[in-house]
């Protein structure tokens, strides 16, 4: 044995030997470390973002000044509450807020407290405090002032405001009720034609115009501007479209307004002296009635007042009567030229139709007869007889002409 073990061959097979057994004592003893997945509901992440702070406190009898309403939040937890948390599906449930219910006037350091998260997420909320000042609510009425925006259109213009309610209450800190000198409603009267009505939200300022944070009760008011154009007054002028049907004749039409407002920009409105109005159809009217009719409205003119008028007409049974011998004038001749009617010299025939008593009126010179000889040469010409007669009668002749000799002088 002496001798196995003094040779190094022997020596070298009998380690050889010993550390396989070695290992395979080992190797039965430890078993192998198993393959292991961990849940992803068990991965922790971070969600980072700024939150807004909200005081609850009486806001009848407090004013609140927070000096900072954003805080850093850190919300930790498993990955899929943080991600849900991260696209907003939760985001809002969450709130963030300093609970001063218990306080009364002064300066105070509050903790910050939240609401809304699952207890599997860990809230870290920086800066933890929030610096806070607490003042005693004042009120005061004030009367609310409209600013008009804009220049209405021209030959247009705006009227005071009617608001409705005149006055309001502001409420805040001393401080605050202190500096404000107006409460505004801003209102666009901008190329305005006619009456303007909006709800307005109201804003109190200061001195300098720049906006104080209070609170205004009722926040808005309902305003009510006129805008008005210049307006015109003139007698109102009637014609007849259609005559009553044969036989039969006006008597008498008594218009009941005689003038009309007109509305429209100064340029237009000055233009009219009388008023054109209504053309009347008397074609189906017999006997004693009262019609109505519309006033027309003149382009460019923005209204009419009245637009409706009404007529007592009365219609009866026609006469005729018969004017001889009524000279004919002559209108429109040239200078440096003569004329002379040669045919009919004596005058013309001119037969009236109408109501008896009208006709009875009716003299020689109520009638015209003219011809217009404007821009014939010299020569002899055979030209229209034209008329003028008496309203609500009818000249019911056929077309007469003449014969007219113009000469130089």
């Amino acid at each position: 044995m002496d001798n196995w073990l003094k040779n190094n061959n022997v020596v070298k097979i009998l380690s050889i030997i010993l550390a396989v057994m070695l290992w395979k004592v080992i190797s039965l003893d430890t078993p192998a470390a198993p393959n292991v997945s961990i849940p992803i509901d068990r991965i922790q992440n971070a969600y980072f973002y700024e939150a807004k702070v909200t005081p609850k406190y009486n806001e009848n009898l407090f004013a609140v000044r927070l000096f900072s309403e954003q805080v850093d939040v850190t919300l930790r937890g498993n990955t899929n509450l943080i991600n849900q948390i991260r696209s907003g599906q939760n985001i809002d449930k969450g709130q963030f807020y300093i609970d001063l219910t218990e306080y009364k006037a002064g300066t105070y350091e509050v903790p910050v407290k939240y609401t809304g998260f699952s207890e599997q997420i860990d809230v870290e909320i920086n800066p933890s405090t929030i610096k806070v000042t607490i003042e005693d609510k004042k009120r005061k009425e004030m009367e609310i002032i409209v600013d008009k925006l804009g220049k209405e259109k021209e030959g247009y213009q705006a009227g005071e405001a009617i608001i409705k309610p005149r006055k309001v209450h502001i409420s805040g800190t001393k401080e605050q009720i202190d500096q404000v000198a107006f409460v505004k409603a801003s209102i666009s009267i901008d190329q305005a034609t006619n009456m303007i009505t909006q709800e307005v939200p109201l804003r109190a300022l200061d001195k300098n115009g720049n906006p104080i944070e209070v609170e205004i009760s009722p926040h808005t008011a309902e305003v009510q501007i006129p805008v008005t154009s210049p307006f015109h007054i003139v007698p109102l002028t009637y014609k007849i479209d259609q005559y009553p049907g044969a036989g039969y004749a006006i008597k008498s039409i008594v218009q009941k307004t005689e003038e009309v407002t007109l509305y429209g920009p100064k340029n237009i409105v000055n233009t009219f002296m009388v008023y054109p109005g209504p053309a009347l159809n008397l074609a189906n009217i017999v006997g004693k009635t009262t019609i109505q009719a519309k006033v027309p409205l003149v382009e460019g003119l923005a209204k009419v007042e009245p637009s409706m008028i009404e007529f007592e007409v009365q219609v009866v049974k026609a006469e005729t009567k018969t004017f001889n011998q009524v000279p004919i004038k002559i209108n429109g001749i040239g200078e440096g030229l003569t004329a002379t009617i040669n045919s009919p010299e004596s005058g013309i025939s001119i037969t009236l139709e109408g109501a008896p008593d009208v006709l009875k009126a009716v003299q020689k010179d109520d009638l015209e007869a003219f011809v217009d000889l404007t821009n014939l040469p010299p020569g002899e010409h055979e030209v229209p007889v034209q008329f003028n007669v008496p309203l609500l009668t009818e000249r019911i002749n056929a077309e007469q002409t003449v014969i007219v000799t113009i000469e130089k002088e």
